[in-house]
């Protein structure tokens, strides 16, 4: 299949970088093998399987990669090939196996690591395929990047990736489908379909929406990533063992040379068996200097006989023992403001102690007093959607009372999500200062009391830690 039919008939980058095998793998499966075998057999199997590749037989391409392999074993570019036809074949776990031993043996290119992390997320590793794909960022186009963020469950990092790349000047028509898809996948409908409308007529916009929704429904791993790249999950009992990166070891014992002309002994394949097994003698512990020994001196012999030894030498008297202080304890003087509290510890005990009580009156019916507005989005479902999402990563927000209401501006409907019942200007600082510190973008706003509250959530109880 060329480039330019699937260039029509594409859902996603992926069709164009990763299924057909075509830009940077076969660069790399193009160079000559480094490692011992028979490169001229193996590169006749590689050739022939990008060519099954490219017709679209994925079986028969896995047959010819895994002989290409076999006939050079440390080819990078060869099991790059190998890990991208088990990929087309729909399985997933030998894909990953073959396309790691690739990137460990020097393969770099952008199509390996896409392949590689289409294979993780088939397999519900999306963690690690988020890893490995931030690792090697500046590796991967932008477009590519931000749909396989999409794919593992990084919609934030997506959208970012994407967003940037659709504003850059030259953005094609791949990048916006790659970024409405996302948007998709993220649940923001209404903008994936402007921004798919830029490049589809009415007609192909309807079934290509058809389309993402029936991606976005689809609970299966290995069925989504089957259903994007055009094939079929196939049940895979992994790499065959005899391809293993680990049974081609990478280094020769030499052998050594015979000093001068005597004849070299080599141990006996098959030593003669031993009747009976005899243990080691126990190892005998050294007493090294702990024993103190006495030396004794010789008997004095005389004419009457031998005069016996009356006095022995005492051992040297042992060093002076020194005694601890019997003074008791006495703790240190106290310095100047300790024990007061500190200013962490007085923001959480006025957050405990002032501002979430007043929060916690608040009227949904008649909403007033000062808000902290976190967003405006699409739909309510969203604003209810990232409420959830925010309150996870901050415990501080869990400990008021979100609201969310309808606002038109410019002919554009928003939901302004909202948290609220803080009683004066100064309290609603202080939280959105709290929350811009870790990150959170937000402002404050008073709320009038004729908003339509369309939702409302009730603030948490609040936890204190015991000192």
């Amino acid at each position: 299949m060329n480039r330019k039919m699937l260039m029509n008939l594409a859902v996603s980058g992926f069709v164009l970088g990763v299924a057909t095998g075509c830009s940077g793998v076969g660069k790399i499966a193009d160079a000559p093998s480094r490692a011992a075998g028979t490169p001229a057999v193996a590169a006749k199997s590689a050739d022939k399987a990008r060519e099954a590749l490219e017709v679209g037989k994925p079986g028969k391409a896995v047959a010819l990669a895994e002989a290409a392999v076999a006939a050079s074993p440390r080819d990078a570019g060869y099991r790059a090939l190998l890990g991208q036809a088990y990929l087309g074949d729909g399985r997933f776990a030998s894909a990953s196996t073959a396309l790691a031993e690739a990137m460990e043996l020097g393969a770099g290119d952008s199509n390996t690591i896409l392949a590689r992390a289409l294979a993780e997320i088939a397999q519900g590793r999306n963690g690690e395929a988020v890893t490995l794909l931030t690792r090697h960022r500046d590796a991967v186009p932008a477009s590519d990047l931000g749909l396989a963020l999409a794919l593992a469950g990084d919609s934030e990092g997506s959208l970012y990736v994407l967003g940037q790349a659709a504003r850059a000047e030259g953005a094609d028509a791949r990048t916006r489908q790659n970024l409405a898809l996302a948007l998709a996948l993220s649940g923001r409908w209404a903008q994936a379909r402007i921004v798919a409308s830029q490049d589809l007529s009415l007609a192909k916009l309807e079934g290509r929406m058809a389309e993402w929704s029936k991606l976005a429904e689809q609970p299966n791993a290995q069925v989504r990533v089957a259903s994007l790249i055009g094939t079929s999950a196939q049940p895979d009992a992994g790499m065959p063992v005899r391809l293993a990166l680990g049974n081609f070891a990478d280094t020769q014992m030499a052998a050594a040379e015979p000093a001068g002309d005597a004849p070299s002994r080599l141990a006996s394949a098959d030593p003669a068996p031993v009747a009976a097994y005899v243990p080691p003698p126990p190892a005998l512990a050294d007493a090294g200097g702990s024993i103190r020994s006495v030396e004794l001196p010789m008997p004095e012999r005389t004419a009457d006989g031998v005069v016996p030894v009356t006095e022995l030498p005492r051992p040297a008297p042992a060093a002076e023992v020194i005694l601890a202080d019997t003074t008791p304890y006495r703790r240190a003087p106290r310095v100047g403001g300790e024990g007061h509290i500190r200013p962490a510890q007085k923001q959480a005990l006025e957050l405990a102690t002032v501002m979430v009580p007043k929060a916690m009156g608040f009227d949904a019916q008649k909403p007033d007093g000062w808000a902290v507005q976190l967003g405006a989005y699409d739909s309510l479902a969203i604003a209810k959607e990232k409420w959830s999402t925010l309150k996870r990563r901050n415990g501080v927000l869990g400990s008021f009372p979100a609201s969310s209401h309808a606002a038109t501006v410019k002919g554009r409907t928003f939901y302004r999500l909202t948290v609220n019942g803080l009683a004066s200007r100064a309290d609603a600082a202080r939280l959105c200062n709290q929350l811009k510190a870790q990150g959170q973008a937000c402002f404050i706003r008073a709320m009038g009391g004729s908003e339509s509250i369309q939702w409302a959530a009730k603030a948490d109880p609040m936890r204190l830690a015991s000192r």
